[in-house]
């Protein structure tokens, strides 16, 4: 990803409890719209649910 990328990470309310995320990758506007990449599960807590986000960009990055 290049530096002109953003990166970004949303948690909102799953309507049957938990907090699901979304990691939102936003590429220079001559590429295109964002890319939303939902992470698989809820968690119970918004925080986790940003860290289980983080931990897929980092998975990413690896190329795994």
């Amino acid at each position: 990803m290049g530096d002109d990328w953003d990166a970004d990470i949303e948690v909102g309310e799953g309507p049957a409890g938990g907090f699901p995320a979304v990691l939102v990758l936003t590429p220079p506007a001559e590429i295109g719209p964002s890319i939303r990449l939902p992470i698989e599960g809820v968690c119970d807590r918004p925080e986790l649910a940003e860290l289980a986000a983080l931990d897929a960009f980092a998975a990413m990055t690896r190329g795994t």
